[in-house]
This record gives C-alpha cells, structure tokens and sequence, in this order.
C-alpha cells in the first residue's frame, strides 16, 4: 500500500514537471499555424522532428509527412541515422486543416480538398507557408533550422489520401521531392486523381523515386471504385514510363499498419546510394521518343519576361516575344533584338493545319480545341470539338507532322491526328502560357521565364503530312 501511494505521489509530481521536448535521442516540438494564405481560415498542428547530430552549420534533409507518425519516425531516423544509413534529417509532420467557429467546433475539415487534389496548391503551401513557419523556429537547444533546398535532400510521405499527396507533390514539383513513400493511396475518382494513370504514361518521366504500398483488400467503393485496383495501374504507368519504382502489397484493408511496419525498410530503399541525385527515367512510349532528343533539355534563355506576354512565330531560328506593344525577336540563344519593320502576328489560339486542310479553334475554358474544314471559298465548315485535352486549352500550334501542341496548366499536350493526347512535354515550371516554334526549336513562355528546347519534330509546314488514318 505504501509502494502504491509514493507511486502515486510521484506519478503526480512528474505531471506537475514542464513537458519535455527530447524524444529518445532527437528533439520532437510541436507549434500550431493558422495564419495561411492557400487554406484561408485553417488550423492546424505541425510537428518538427531535429536529431540529435544537427549541428545547426549546414541544412539538413527533409522527411515531410502529411499522415503523423512523428514518434515513430524520430525512432527510425535516431537509429538510422546514428548508423550512417540516412543523412542528417529534419522530420515535419503537417495535420490536416480544421475551420472551427468561436465556439471551438469544426465546421469545415479541410483535409480532401488539401491531399486529394491535383494541382499544385499543397506543394505551394509546403513551400511557402509550411517550411518558412518552421525554419522561423529554433530547435529545443536554441539552433537556427536550415533545411536543403535540393530535391534530391528530400522525401514526402503519406497514407489514404496522403498517399496520392506524397505522390502529387513530388509530381507537380520535381524541383522540391524526389524520394516519395505512398502508401494505400487513393487513386481515385474524388477529386480527379483516377487520371493519375493516364497522365503519369503520356508525360516525360520526372526525376522521382516512389515506393507504393497497399492492401489487397483495400477499399472498394461502389461510387469511386476500387482503391487497389487504382494503386495497381499507378505501379503499370511507373513502369511503363521509366521511373525507379518499387511496391509491395500486403494483405488487409484501407489500414496504414503494414505500411509503418515496413517504414525502416522503406526509408532505406528511398535513401539509398544517397547523396546521388535522382534522375528521370526513360519511357516506352514510342510517340516521346519520336519527339524528344536525348540529352537535350528545357534551357531557361530568360527569366524576366513581362507576365501576360505571348510568342508567335517568326523564322527558322526566332521567334516573336510580345509584351503589349513592345516586340523583341528572340533567338534560340536567348539574344534579344527589336523587331524592325512590320510584323505581322498570328493568331495564337488558331492553328492552320499543314496542307491548309482545315484548322484549329481553341475556346477559352474549355478542355476541348474544334477542328473546322476548310473549304474552297475561304469559310470553315464541319465544326466539331475534336481535341480532347485532360486541362483547359491556351495558345495552339501544329507541327509538320500535324500534330497540335497545346499550351496548359499540365504541360504541353500534344494530340495526334485524330484528336487524342498520345504525351505531354513537361516543364520545369510545370503551367505554360505560350508556345512558339522556330523550325526544330520549340519555345514555351511560363511565368515570367522563357525556355526552349531542340525537337526532332518541326514547326515548319512543307505541305500536307501523310495521314495516319482512323489509328
């Protein structure tokens, strides 16, 4: 009885003890945020993980979790990292936003339209909010924290929509994640993301690591399908377009157990032969490689453009940079030079189509582009809405072959004769607001930044193209 109540009385004086903030060998601290701009009104907790061997000289790597398991992780990486098997790592785990009211109830949870989207909003908010917020805080012993700005420092990870988070993150913004952990992601029909598939085979292959996990018996949905299927054409379109990918489906249902079991595991396969940086693979489609030359890349020739400026064709080696009134011709090299004389300026959202058979309409706010006849006495005829894009069409253009290029918030579609995306040409900047050809030398506008690229495709129209029929 006596052994009982000192135990009590000391159980009570431990409570009364400030909480600690060391966690096993690391420091764990936790701050709440409710002041973003993306998710207006949201609030949310966000965990930070600091080991033990960060000095604070230099920045450290990034694991970054949208699905908790901050105590677990600051276990798997003091020991990894106390090994050598992982690099110096700073662990941030972001809870879903919550709006409550002032009486402290949720009236919106935020979390699906955060992780389940396919835009680029949660990568933004990674970058802008999340990562500033905890950079301004200093870890428990009083060190400023420096994270790695490269992306081959850091890995994302997720469970259920987490998972295709993990994963849209890292695919929107190669440039800020390349090691990706989804597990029993939802690959589905909520907000867009069963088009994952399909985009992931018709894109370039970007420089991302991905390791896929899930259930066998994992959700099936009558109104959004199957969550495993949906992981299993992810794991086809991954291989099929080159990336360094691995899996492993268990057995069970939509639970992340299996996943965290095999987390050290996971962690190792991300992290190895690092500090080696990831590099895109090659995809099998045949119409990317018809198109594509190896080892040319985007090259940026100007990063101060005017927003809201457009491209329009000009020679064999220029093109036309229009910014309002201004005109500056601009060179594969990236030379500016003032346009003299008069120059006229095509339409940048019809495209004739090589030969002059018919040509091509682009309505604003549509994912469709029409497709008109031409015929004999000038007027167009037959109007159909033809191109089927996967984003809202911009600035058309067709290359010799008649293929369209279309300018979009996912990349450059290119749609064959027949009307459908056979790939997309994807840029370091991801949304392109303008094209333009010079001959074999493709030029993209995105934001203020200006690049082109060497094709083996042209844009010089030397008569009509041989068809490919109904394909």
């Amino acid at each position: 009885m006596r052994h009982t109540f000192l135990t009590i009385v000391a159980l009570l004086f431990m409570a009364m003890l400030p909480m600690r903030v060391v966690a096993y060998n690391g420091h764990l601290f936790k701050f709440k945020m409710d002041n973003s701009t993306i998710y207006p009104g949201t609030k949310r907790n966000i965990e930070v993980y600091v080991p033990r061997q960060y000095d604070g000289t230099k920045p450290a790597c990034l694991w970054v979790s949208m699905s908790g398991g901050a105590k677990m992780m600051a276990e798997i990486f003091d020991e990894m990292i106390a090994s050598g098997e992982l690099p110096v790592i700073v662990g941030v785990f972001i809870s879903p936003g919550q709006i409550r009211n002032d009486r402290d109830e949720v009236v919106r949870y935020n979390r699906s339209n955060e992780l389940d989207r396919m835009d680029g909003r949660y990568a933004r908010f990674i970058e802008s909010e999340v990562l500033p917020a905890v950079c301004g805080h200093k870890t428990p012993s009083g060190l400023p924290i420096k994270i790695s700005d490269k992306a081959s420092d850091r890995a994302i990870f997720g469970s259920s929509s987490g998972g295709i988070c993990a994963f849209n993150v890292a695919w929107q913004r190669p440039d800020l994640f390349s090691r990706v952990y989804s597990a029993i992601g939802t690959y589905i029909s909520f907000r867009g993301g069963d088009q994952y598939p399909a985009l992931v085979r018709k894109c370039e292959p970007r420089p991302i690591r991905v390791f896929l996990q899930d259930n066998d018996q994992d959700t099936w949905n009558p109104l959004f399908g199957s969550w495993f299927e949906y992981n299993e054409l992810m794991l086809s379109a991954l291989q099929f377009a080159g990336y360094d990918v691995a899996y492993k489906w268990d057995k069970g249902g939509h639970s992340s157990k299996n996943a965290r079991e095999m987390m050290p595991e996971v962690v190792r396969w991300l992290w190895r032969d690092y500090p080696e940086p990831i590099k895109a693979g090659k995809s099998q489609s045949k119409t990317l490689s018809s198109m594509i030359i190896e080892g040319e890349e985007w090259r940026c020739i100007a990063d101060d453009v005017a927003l809201g400026s457009m491209l329009h064709p000009y020679s064999d080696d220029k093109v036309v940079l229009q910014s309002g009134r201004n005109k500056q011709l601009v060179s594969i090299s990236g030379q500016q030079t003032k346009c003299k004389g008069r120059v006229v300026l095509t339409d940048p959202y019809t495209a004739l189509y090589p030969g002059g058979t018919h040509t091509a309409k682009r309505v604003e706010g549509s994912n469709w582009v029409w497709d008109y006849i031409n015929d004999p006495n000038g007027g167009l005829t037959c109007g159909q809405q033809f191109y089927y894009l996967y984003a809202d069409a911009g600035q058309i253009l067709y290359d010799a072959t008649g293929y369209l290029y279309v300018a979009s918030s996912v990349g450059i579609q290119v749609c064959d004769q027949n009307g459908r995306v056979r790939t997309i040409l994807s840029l370091p900047d991801g949304a392109v607001d303008s094209i333009a050809f010079a001959d074999h030398h493709l030029f993209a506008l995105c934001g203020n930044r200006l690049y082109v690229r060497k094709l083996l495709r042209s844009g010089k129209h030397n008569g009509l193209p041989k068809s490919e029929k109904q394909g």
